[in-house]
């Protein structure tokens, strides 16, 4: 298995995934862009890079760090033909990709590849975790969400977003801690039963982890579950 890097580096570079990365830029909420937010390049290198440190903080291993990396950097290409099914038109483009790439062992094996499609398949409606990679990725997808993402959209969920200044995370023994720093004006009693993923995802990956999930807004008030994970 190669570097994480090395992969990244090579899929970035590569005129193919630009391509998709581009018609994923130039895409609005007229062209049935998921929430209103960006689902173009700069989520999908987010979504990579959050959810290979994921699986570091995890105690993942090298090979999940590159698989969750991968899978981050692939998981929304199927955007580009609109959000319905986007998780499994993603996945498909994501396989025949990989297999013309770098399948058969250059560098991934055919199994590697399977861990990635899954986790992508998967990582939208978060009803299925089999391992590591897949908690990876639907986390990092559940918390790329804030001001830098949202489109100039008409809705009070997206006028929330443009709220939130950062979100970050924190694995230890006991808990999987989940920080929202956020503006004053952000309600999250108005935010989180909007969109329940938002909390349910993190709950259901700390499950699979074995932790507690603790939720923090600001000033370290607790949100606890409005839906079971």
């Amino acid at each position: 298995m190669v570097f994480t890097d090395q992969l990244h580096r090579r899929i970035l570079n590569d005129p193919e995934w630009r391509a998709w990365g581009k018609l994923a830029d130039n895409l609005t909420i007229k062209d049935d862009v998921k929430f209103g937010c960006d689902h173009g390049i700069n989520h999908w290198k987010n979504v990579s890079r959050i959810a290979a440190n994921f699986v570091d903080c995890a105690g993942g291993s090298h090979t999940e760090i590159v698989l969750a990396d991968t899978a981050g950097l692939l998981h929304d290409i199927g955007i580009i033909c609109g959000d319905f099914q986007h998780a499994h038109i993603s996945s498909c483009m994501a396989r025949a990709y990989l297999e013309s790439h770098f399948g058969e062992d250059r560098p991934l094996s055919t199994a590697d590849i399977e861990i990635i499609c899954h986790a992508i398949e998967v990582h939208s409606d978060c009803n299925e975790i089999n391992n590591l990679v897949d908690a990876a990725v639907m986390f990092a997808d559940k918390i790329d969400i804030d001001k830098k993402r949202a489109l100039v959209v008409a809705n009070k969920i997206i006028q929330h977003v443009t709220m939130i200044q950062r979100i970050s995370f924190n694995i230890d023994k006991r808990y999987l801690t989940v920080e929202y720093t956020v503006s004053d004006d952000f309600n999250e009693s108005f935010f989180f039963p909007s969109w329940p993923k938002a909390y349910s995802v993190p709950a259901k990956v700390a499950d699979y982890l074995g932790k507690e999930l603790r939720f923090i807004v600001n000033d370290h008030r607790f949100i606890w579950p409005y839906y079971s994970a």
